[in-house]
């Protein structure tokens, strides 16, 4: 039996392919099966070793396949798919040959991991946060194709909230003198009312489950963090343990700066990088930021000290966006309560 077996599954709805390669480079061979729970744990059976390490790229059946694996193997690694050019950009791109490289890149060390949670808890908050922001999305489409809907048809002067309103569409639909147009809107309106409603009903059940996590209730006490944007970070976030300090945590919310250089020199200027992480937290940040800037508060005296030091607002507001994930994320780390002191430093 071998020391060590380095496996790597290329999954797909239909089919995977399961590569092996030893621990001195050789690799052993692949198997093929049809998706299925009894089919994985079959193929990770079959191969004989006393340790097995297992990676799988981020993917919609990543989670499902890592806990399916996870009683079969040591150690199950998801990696993320766009550091991977070795693979992604080779011009021979097949299931056999992407698991090969998948494995030898697992037995060098040279995956980047993706964070999964160890349980299914965390996982079903993420999932409930991720479908009130989809619902959220979808309502703001729903509304933007009914003003273009109306633009279309010479109805511009739609610069009011009423227009989405039950009492305030009807004077709207009135002035859209072709009956089927004006049936399409009817049928818009009614699409964007029961997304209303399920956006509620999706708002509600996440509320739900963050009930099981105190620390989202301190992060309510910052200023301008509202009752969603807490929910919304805990789920994403999931453990605060998972990021080594505290910058990796701005580059998964997308307030990280990238610096490139070659040979010593500059490629490009330095800016936010934008190409990895969650832009909701981002987002998130920048709302918290804009809601505590209308106060007399810990938040904003934060943000005066930083634009007198740094003399660009721009600047400014990224530390003040950043300050502000940087104490939510303290808080849970340490597990103590909010206090505004938690501003008076620099980020």
């Amino acid at each position: 039996m071998r020391k060590i077996a380095y496996l790597a599954m290329d999954l797909h709805a239909r089919h995977f392919t399961l590569a092996e390669m030893d621990d001195a480079g050789h690799f052993r061979g692949n198997l093929e099966f049809s998706t299925n729970e009894s089919n994985i744990i079959h193929a990770l059976k079959s191969v004989k070793a006393r340790e097995k390490q297992l990676t799988i790229e981020e993917g919609p059946l990543t989670y499902w396949a890592a806990q399916t694996a996870h009683p079969f193997v040591n150690k199950v690694i998801a990696c993320d798919p766009r550091e991977n050019a070795l693979i992604f950009k080779s011009p021979q791109k097949k299931d056999k040959v992407d698991a090969r490289k998948l494995c030898r890149l697992l037995r060098l060390g040279e995956l980047k991991h993706v964070y999964h949670p160890a349980d299914d808890s965390r996982a079903i908050f993420k999932s409930a946060a991720q479908h009130y922001i989809d619902l959220r999305y979808q309502l703001v489409k729903l509304k933007q194709k009914i003003k273009a809907t109306y633009r279309h048809w010479g109805i511009i002067d739609i610069f009011t909230a009423s227009v989405y309103t039950i009492d305030g569409r009807g004077k709207y639909l009135e002035l859209v003198k072709q009956i089927p147009i004006r049936n399409q809107i009817s049928r818009l309106y009614l699409l964007m009312d029961q997304t209303e409603a399920m956006r509620k009903s999706a708002l509600k059940a996440m509320k739900k489950l963050g009930r099981n996590y105190p620390e989202i209730a301190e992060f309510k006490k910052i200023p301008g963090i509202a009752d969603i944007s807490s929910h919304i970070f805990d789920a994403f976030i999931q453990t605060p343990h998972r990021f080594a300090h505290r910058s990796r945590m701005w580059k998964y919310c997308r307030l990280s700066v990238t610096d490139r250089t070659s040979d010593g020199k500059p490629l490009g200027f330095q800016r936010i990088d934008n190409r990895s992480g969650i832009g909701e937290l981002k987002s998130l940040s920048y709302r918290a930021f804009m809601s505590a800037m209308r106060g007399n508060n810990e938040v904003r005296r934060f943000y005066l000290r930083s634009l007198e030091r740094t003399v660009d607002k721009k600047h400014a507001r990224l530390n003040t966006q950043r300050k502000i994930l940087a104490v939510m994320y303290s808080i849970w780390k340490k597990g103590v309560p909010y206090r505004a002191e938690s501003f008076s430093g620099s980020t």
